[in-house]
C-alpha cells in the first residue's frame, strides 16, 4: 500500500453564448473547459442539429 495524494483544481460554472443558444460550461483553472452534457443535448433537439456540434461551438468560447 502506498500514500497518493491529490490536487484539486478550483472549478466553476459559468454560461457561454454560442451560435445556438447559452451552455453551461465547467471551468478548472485555465486547464479544463467542458460544456454542459445535458446543456448541449436540450439545445441539439431543440435546433435540430447533431450534438457533437453544439458541443464544439461551446468549446470555440474557451479562447
Amino acid at each position: 500500500s502506498y500514500l497518493v495524494t491529490r490536487k484539486k483544481l478550483p472549478r466553476e460554472v459559468k454560461e457561454v453564448e454560442t451560435k445556438y443558444g447559452q451552455i453551461r460550461v465547467k471551468v478548472s483553472g485555465d486547464i479544463r473547459f467542458q460544456p454542459e452534457y445535458e446543456d448541449c443535448r436540450r439545445v441539439a433537439i431543440e435546433k435540430g442539429v447533431p450534438i457533437q456540434e453544439v458541443y464544439q461551438e461551446a468549446m470555440k468560447q474557451k479562447a
